[in-house]
């Protein structure tokens, strides 16, 4: 399966979306963690790098005993940039939220990574990608210059009618330097909530063809083809981002049949 529909999930329970037993993911974990307000939760992870990502709320994690970081409060994820916890494998965490919060949770499998941090709002490296009707705000929160094992994050915001991940590019084969294999889950969120957007997935064969309605707290799992998505006119459309491989490098390739539109 690729495609993972929104549905209600249980609070102070992390729900896991996406991994190796429902979808061809083989690094990476996707899921996400919803508390209460004064609720906390706290596990151990294994030989897995975690990076937990505020989409909505305000949230303490404590980490090995020690107090990693509090974050600023997240009300609106197109207007409030994230907040993020990066952890270490085998480390014990608990995070207590200060209000309703839902927390995004990716775990990669890993040996070498860096220290467990929190990243501020200040961190994060923010750039307009493309122009026109493909314009949008891409902001990358660990990138291959962070210490880290396999995992790369970000968020990226459409406005309304507009592309992204455009030119259609892929990530699927190891073939340096013009491309290096890395899985991706894409999480969405609308503004408002009723909307909707389209996210396409192809191939050069056409052995893959398809296109699906995106939806608020949709989750779609790229492992492979190209993968453009549009949002509907009158509706913004978010979403974060994760990519996992034995390289860390993000150097999308394009579809060469389309790639002449960055010359216009």
């Amino acid at each position: 399966m690729i495609f993972f529909r929104n549905r209600e999930f249980q609070a102070n329970q992390l729900e896991m979306i996406a991994d190796s037993n429902n979808s061809p993911l083989k690094w990476e974990r996707f899921g996400r963690l919803k508390l209460e307000e004064n609720q906390s939760f706290s596990e151990r992870l294994g030989q897995e790098e975690a990076v937990l990502v505020l989409l909505k709320g305000k949230v303490r994690l404590q980490a090995d005993a020690t107090i990693l970081g509090e974050t600023g409060e997240r009300k609106n994820l197109f207007i409030d940039p994230a907040w993020t916890f990066y952890l270490a494998p085998q480390t014990s965490y608990q995070i207590e939220a200060f209000r309703e919060s839902i927390v995004l949770v990716v775990k990669v499998f890993a040996q070498k990574t860096g220290p467990s941090t929190l990243i501020p709002p200040e961190h994060i490296k923010i750039k307009t990608v493309g122009k026109g009707t493909y314009e949008r705000i891409v902001h990358t929160i660990i990138d291959s210059d962070f210490p880290a094992g396999k995992v790369l994050v970000g968020e990226t915001f459409n406005q309304p009618g507009l592309w992204s991940s455009y030119p259609p590019h892929r990530h699927e084969k190891n073939n340096p330097p013009d491309e290096y294999e890395l899985e991706e889950v894409y999480h969405y969120c609308l503004r408002p909530q009723t909307g909707f957007g389209i996210q396409c997935w192809y191939n050069e064969n056409h052995a893959i063809e398809e296109a699906f309605i995106v939806k608020n707290g949709d989750t779609f799992v790229i492992s492979g083809g190209y993968h453009p998505v549009v949002a509907a006119p009158g509706y913004q459309l978010y979403y974060f981002w994760s990519l996992a491989g034995e390289k860390r490098i993000l150097n999308p390739f394009d579809d060469p049949r389309h790639r002449w539109i960055k010359d216009e």
